[in-house]
């Protein structure tokens, strides 16, 4: 029996979202993705790379073979249409600037990328990187060989005829210029100009149109200067909006199948509207090692002649990178930028790539750890522990989603993935403000033995659940003898807490109500009490960090020991949370989120001996409200094989017949 139709929506259409620090492996995935269909060579890969995982894990080789049955099946591999942010960009740009006449259409271009310079130096703006303008000395190339690099492509361009507004053209074409040839020929072009000057350029106008899109709705350099209005969310789904009517027409023109790659989501609020839109939506988070990562920016720019300095680009292109991943801005309110870390922790998926090399030194190396195991016990299989079991190649990663996506529970979940996603679940119980986290402790054979989440000691109320109005209004309950004023603290105003926090209050006390619409009133005591002295101390968390919590639930229970455990936490420990695992013996530490400070370096690896130090491991695989959408079978497997195959065993009464 075909289940084509029961498994349509599935398999018909596939949105993907790809997020990631630069050159985590976004590229490679985009690159795989977009193939025409799945390789003989890379079929062989799969049977040669399963044969050597049996001597890992059995278990986990079984499964590559229902991966590699699955694709071996040809019909089961569709090809991604990428759908590259930088392009959709792009097209803003070409609408703003644009005229019937190529050679004025390139001037036009021209022009505006060097007046949004001239806007960036007149008008700073920190988060965009100090003091340097985005086409700052770079105006004559701009306006000379840039320009003129256009003039032939744009007039080859098979731009929408009769053109008043491009986006409302698209809208009613049936043609699907965005993802043709021409088109994205033409953005290669656009980009390598760009590039021939400085890559920063390119990093840079990327980032600003970006931001002038979701702040302002807008390109045009008058308005936005002239616009001193707040007008918070307004325009922040412009550029998702378009990308939603772009994905609508290519289903369109595609008629029967639509995979689509949006390549890459930098802000959470885009990564939320297609959560929202489409049930078929899945976040991919690209991750590696940070060196590896660094090392494979360098190799990109290494020996490529620019006009500017490759040493200057590298630093600024880092440095805007880091920018983007940070999410200051958003703690500020300020939505409109970059928070690629936020992403990260939305993912539905964690891809890892932690070298860029062969399939043929892939199987090297897995051939090379085996043996290294086999030679001492011909019997045992790797540790659960080891690299080579934690950390599968990128190529398998990707396969796994995508049967996943059409199969549901076509695998089950890995030891590693069962356990983060208890951890990620518990993080819901979190009852911090500011970020929640989950942990989860097991023993060696991975039993676990104590969950825990950031929140206040028990018996102490939660701060979602404090209102800052009864403190102000001098309601004793919840809050402590500080908080009310009743110590003989004082801040350098000879202030107590309360009397400043009821300053801070009466300045927005106005409309509060209305603003906040039946919501609490949370407020966060270590933000308030650091800013009041000054300084940025940790210490005055009125929470316990989850990993902590977890481990003192064994303690608080019944003692049992965690050396040679492990530790699972949507959110590397911090240094204090180090500590006490390092002390507890803990071998293994996988994470999510990497938490910023120098918990790693300073902490796990400080070892006097290097095999004392716990393994740290940046987690891949499924998570959060994914596990539950890839892993759970629409039927039961039982059911569909007898379905599909018509095997079925024959009744007593029908043989003697």
């Amino acid at each position: 029996m075909s289940l084509d139709n029961f498994y349509g929506l599935r398999k018909n259409f596939i949105l993907l979202g790809l997020t990631g620090k630069m050159r985590s492996g976004s590229d490679v995935i985009v690159d795989f993705l977009k193939q025409e269909k799945i390789y003989d060579e890379q079929i062989t890969f799969l049977k040669d790379f399963q044969e050597i995982y049996k001597g890992i894990s059995d278990s986990e080789a079984s499964k590559i073979r229902r991966i590699n049955d699955f694709f071996e099946f040809s019909k089961n591999w569709i090809k991604f249409d990428v759908l590259d942010y930088r392009n959709v960009l792009l097209l803003f740009i070409l609408n703003y600037n644009y005229d019937e006449h190529p050679e004025k259409f390139a001037e036009n271009i021209s022009n505006w990328i060097c007046s949004t310079g001239n806007y960036k130096k007149d008008f700073e703006t920190p988060r965009f990187g100090g003091t340097v303008g985005i086409a700052e000395g770079s105006s004559t190339y701009l306006k000379s060989d840039f320009k003129n690099s256009l003039i032939k492509p744009l007039r080859s361009l098979n731009f929408p005829p009769e053109k008043k507004d491009l986006f409302e053209t698209l809208k009613d074409s049936n043609d699907n210029f965005f993802f043709e040839k021409g088109y994205i020929e033409f953005a290669n072009i656009f980009y390598k100009g760009l590039d021939a000057y400085s890559p920063f350029l390119r990093h840079k106008l990327m980032h600003i149109s970006a931001y002038y899109l979701r702040g302002f709705g807008t390109l045009e350099i008058e308005k936005i200067k002239d616009n001193n209005e707040d007008e918070g969310l307004k325009h922040i789904y412009i550029i998702a909006d378009v990308i939603n009517q772009l994905i609508k027409t290519h289903r369109k023109y595609s008629k029967k199948r639509a995979h689509v790659i949006i390549d890459r989501l930098k802000n959470s609020y885009e990564l939320m509207y297609f959560k929202e839109k489409y049930s078929g939506f899945y976040m991919i988070a690209a991750k590696c090692n940070e060196s590896e990562r660094k090392n494979r920016i360098k190799k990109k720019y290494k020996n490529k002649k620019f006009i500017t300095s490759a040493i200057e680009n590298l630093r600024l292109i880092a440095d805007l990178d880091e920018l983007e991943y940070k999410v200051k801005d958003f703690k500020k309110g300020i939505f409109d930028g970059f928070d690629v870390e936020n992403c990260v922790q939305k993912a539905d998926y964690h891809t890892y790539l932690g070298k860029v090399i062969s399939d043929e030194e892939i199987l090297t190396e897995y051939i090379e750890a085996v043996e290294k195991v086999k030679s001492k016990d011909p019997d045992k299989q790797i540790d659960k522990t080891n690299e080579f079991y934690v950390y599968q190649p990128l190529k398998l990663q990707i396969l796994k989603l995508i049967a996943l996506i059409q199969q549901p529970g076509i695998v089950t979940p890995t030891y590693i993935e069962r356990i983060m996603q208890i951890a990620h679940t518990t993080k819901l119980n979190s009852g911090c403000i500011s970020r929640q986290v989950g942990a989860v402790v097991t023993d060696a054979s991975f039993s676990v033995k104590g969950i825990g989440w950031n929140d206040v000691p028990q018996g102490q109320a939660p701060c979602a659940n404090r209102d800052l109005r009864d403190l102000t209004d001098g309601e004793k309950k919840d809050f402590t003898q500080f908080e009310l004023g009743k110590t003989d603290h004082k801040y350098e105003d000879e202030k107590s807490f309360n009397e400043r926090i009821k300053d801070d209050f009466n300045k927005y006390s106005k409309d509060l109500e209305e603003n906040l619409e039946g919501r609490p009133c949370a407020y966060c005591f270590k933000t308030f009490h650091n800013n009041y002295e000054g300084k940025d101390n940790q210490v005055h968390t009125r929470s316990l960090h989850a990993e902590e919590n977890a481990m003192m639930q064994i303690a608080k229970n019944g003692g049992q020991g965690l050396y040679n455990g492990n530790l699972f936490t949507t959110a590397s420990p911090c240094e204090l949370c180090s500590k006490k695992a390092y002390q507890l013996g803990i071998k293994n530490i996988f994470f999510i989120d990497l938490y910023p400070g120098i918990s790693e370096a300073h902490i796990l690896q400080g070892g006097m001996k290097e095999k004392d130090n716990p393994n740290l491991y940046q987690y891949q695989g499924v998570i959060g409200r994914g596990y539950q959408k890839l892993y759970e079978p629409f039927m039961s497997i039982k059911d569909e094989t007898v379905l599909r195959s018509g095997i079925k065993p024959t009744s007593k009464e029908k043989e003697t017949k």
